[in-house]
């Protein structure tokens, strides 16, 4: 996780061995079985999005798991936070995964009250390489 918080919490679990990165340090070659991207990916520009998950796919092992959850939406923008976020169609990300050669396992959708205190909808996909 780019969070160094984020890493701390997740080393508390028994099994784990986070480390704190960003998306641009990913450069392992078939090294995990599984990648969990669940909302994370959002706050990456639109730009970075094919480099990033060709990165992903590039770290995974044979038949690796990968989980990515993302806001629905168009464009670009800032929530009332500040935070940045990539919003995305279902289409728009179903077609970002096949091009990076995933193949989808399971696709889920839901609207949730986010922290900024707003509703919204939201698709997790889990696929593999």
């Amino acid at each position: 996780d780019a969070s160094a918080e984020m890493g701390t919490l997740a080393n508390a679990h028994e099994g784990v061995c986070a480390r704190q990165a960003t998306f641009d340090d990913l450069v392992e070659h078939a090294t995990y079985d599984a990648i969990w991207a669940n909302f994370s990916l959002l706050h990456a520009p639109r730009a970075d999005m094919p480099r990033y998950l060709a990165a992903c796919v590039h770290a995974l092992k044979p038949n690796g798991v990968f989980h990515i959850g993302l806001k629905l939406g168009d464009g670009e923008a800032r929530d009332a936070l500040g935070r940045f976020y990539t919003y995305y169609s279902q289409d728009e990300l179903l077609g970002l995964l096949q091009t990076a050669d995933l193949t989808m396992i399971n696709i889920q959708t839901g609207r949730t009250k986010g922290l900024d205190g707003t509703m919204a909808d939201w698709i997790t996909v889990t696929s593999h390489g």
